[in-house]
């Protein structure tokens, strides 16, 4: 892709080009300088010359969508008789952003949506060692058998559903999800009944005893403010008692 020289580099070979021309005589000083310390590049993004939207296949109904959103939007002008106007799209209005184009798979909306309904899986660990090295895998179940199963299991497994199966995102999610939470459900079972034939055996849980002293140390914290709160109270009760009486014997009338 070509990219215009900056504005420093564009004095130089000016310059250069006057000299050549004969319509300079002479070298500057800061010719020579710039030659021997040519000056950086800016730093500055330029706009890309070429479309990099609509390649993918996937890509290019969602490009088709947008002409047809904005074609017939045009700018009418109030034009004096005799002249003529041309027009112009608002698309084609608009200054091109030197952001990059934002670059977004079908998988990244079926992410966003298992995870929005399911966001405590984000928090299951995961195990990211990688067995096989294989990078491609079968997806037309969601588990061989063997390794983790996580959402992203789920998201592959769907979209496989939606490319070959022909079902409808809504109708790939219901499937792969009600699979994932059979096997949710196995493993729930399965570390449950680990859980118990350990304990049966004889297996006694982990000590904790950071987690007993700091226990112990809230106890004894609830019961020292237990005993302030009653002690509070009480004295409390007594200034009320004493306010009271004292009122009573103020409101009787003195005696003849």
């Amino acid at each position: 892709m070509y990219k215009k020289p900056s504005g420093a580099r564009g004095v130089k070979q000016a310059y250069e080009r006057l000299l050549g021309a004969n319509l300079r005589e002479g070298e500057p000083a800061w010719l020579r300088a710039m030659r021997s310390v040519p000056p950086a590049d800016s730093l500055v993004r330029e706009t890309s010359q070429f479309s990099t939207r609509g390649r993918l296949g996937f890509e290019q109904a969602a490009v088709d969508e947008g002409n047809k959103a904005v074609e017939g939007e045009r700018i009418e002008r109030a034009v004096a008789e005799g002249c003529v106007t041309s027009r112009h799209k608002k698309s084609q209005l608009r200054t091109q952003s030197t952001k990059p184009p934002r670059i977004e798979f079908p998988e990244d909306r079926l992410r966003r949506t298992f995870y929005r309904n399911h966001p405590f899986e984000k928090e299951r660990p995961r195990i990211v060692m990688e067995p096989t090295g294989q990078t491609e895998q079968d997806w037309s179940q969601l588990t061989h058998g063997h390794g983790q199963v996580t959402g992203e299991n789920v998201i592959r497994h769907q979209y496989y559903l939606m490319q070959n199966k022909g079902l409808s995102e809504r109708e790939a999610y219901a499937q792969a999800t009600s699979e994932f939470y059979k096997v949710r459900a196995r493993e729930e079972m399965e570390a449950k009944s680990a859980r118990q034939e350990a304990l049966a055996y004889g297996a006694c849980g982990l000590a904790k005893p950071f987690s007993a002293s700091q226990l112990a140390a809230e106890d004894r914290a609830l019961r020292r403010s237990a005993k302030i709160f009653a002690r509070r109270a009480e004295v409390q009760n007594m200034r009320s008692a004493m306010s009271e009486r004292m009122f009573a014997v103020g409101a009787l009338p003195p005696s003849s």
